[in-house]
């Protein structure tokens, strides 16, 4: 019969693994939130038209909060996974139709030697790759978005029953690549998509390009259960997305400056009656040029600036070609390291296409303008956890 110091050494013993176990693996809780005072001068809102002033959240970063995990299975080998919802600041509401984790929602295992697969609700590598090259990334949030995020390089959209693999880094050279299944019996092509992706890193150089496909998202008879979800896909479902990006940063300092080039092309458009009834059917292509930078004036302070220029061609029966130019600056003081206030502008001017939906000013974070420019300023808070 077991005595009673046996038994002890054998509960320490256990105490001691499961302390070891627990020091081995981490669940962590973390977040976003953003509020702000916005003042946009032209708006097109439930029938009327005219300047906004109020508060408003995501002018800077999209509020999330969402748990990670990450289980040491020894070897190098660990189990992961997150889990991820959107909600708004103003009112408390989830987005996307209250999907408790329409952001992310995915598991995998991550091999220190041969990367990582994970398989759920995922950002593409098309964001992966592009956006830590873009000024969206670099300083301006969702206020310095391209036009519609027609490129989906701020990740306005992710995807639905992928797969997707992460390379670990080698010699600066890292990739990756998905793919998401439509789920529609007999219909395999019916709202899948196919995204890989490429960095390099050396030094103070980034470089990094991308490439995504997807066949019939968000519409036709599999538009919630493919890969992308009409709940998610605002602006323009088609018969065909594709995108194809390259863009390079180089640090200055604590700061850097960049370049990014996209081109996004939506084939066949289906936009139904989402407020661009008068291109349904047309093809759509995008190609935004942009050129941003950020500098740390001081250990608080620190400034953003980004020019980006669209170039819009519609075809089809309706025919035109359209210029977007859109300028962003922000300004960041930084309280503590997770507490920022900030200031941030943008102005947007279009050309051509007048009487067309396209034609109107679009800043991503104020909707549409009632003519072909807009402009938005904003004041608020960002607080990490």
């Amino acid at each position: 019969m077991s005595t009673i110091k046996e038994k002890l050494a054998v509960l320490a013993i256990a105490g001691m693994f499961a302390s070891i176990a627990h020091a081995q693996s981490s669940v962590t809780l973390y977040g976003v939130l953003d509020e702000s005072l916005q003042y946009t001068n032209s708006v097109k809102s439930n029938g009327h038209a005219g300047s906004v002033l109020g508060l408003a959240d995501g002018a800077n970063n999209t509020m999330v909060w969402g748990i990670k995990g990450k289980e040491d299975l020894g070897g190098g080998l660990h189990a992961v996974f997150t889990l991820e919802s959107q909600f708004g600041l103003s009112n408390g509401s989830l987005a996307f139709n209250n999907d408790l984790f329409g952001r992310q929602s995915w598991v995998g295992l991550s091999d220190d030697r041969w990367g990582t697969v994970t398989l759920g609700k995922q950002y593409t590598p098309l964001a992966d790759y592009l956006c830590p090259v873009s000024a969206y990334c670099s300083f301006g949030g969702n206020m310095s978005a391209h036009v519609y995020d027609n490129d989906n390089v701020g990740g306005s959209y992710t995807i639905n029953n992928s797969v997707k693999y992460q390379s670990p880094v080698i010699a600066g050279f890292h990739f990756g690549a998905m793919y998401a299944f439509s789920n529609d019996a007999g219909q395999f092509t019916n709202n899948n998509l196919l995204s890989v992706g490429a960095g390099y890193d050396n030094g103070p150089l980034h470089v990094s390009a991308a490439y995504m496909d997807a066949t019939n998202p968000a519409s036709g008879t599999n538009a919630n259960g493919g890969a992308v979800g009409s709940n998610m896909y605002a602006f323009f479902p088609a018969g065909n997305h594709r995108v194809w990006g390259a863009g390079a940063n180089v640090d200055i300092g604590k700061g850097a400056v960049g370049v990014l080039y996209t081109h996004s092309t939506y084939l066949a458009l289906a936009t139904g009656d989402n407020g661009f009834s008068d291109i349904n059917g047309d093809d759509l292509r995008f190609d935004n040029y942009s050129l941003y930078g950020h500098y740390p004036l001081s250990g608080a302070l620190s400034l953003g600036a980004g020019y980006t220029l669209t170039n819009e061609h519609l075809s089809g029966s309706t025919g035109a070609t359209l210029h977007n130019q859109q300028i962003t600056v922000d300004a960041d003081y930084h309280l503590s390291r997770r507490t920022t206030l900030y200031m941030e502008a943008a102005y947007q001017h279009i050309s051509g296409g007048s009487g067309l939906s396209l034609g109107y000013a679009n800043i991503i974070t104020a909707g549409s303008a009632a003519t072909n420019n807009q402009a938005q300023l904003v004041a608020g808070i960002r607080e990490t956890f």
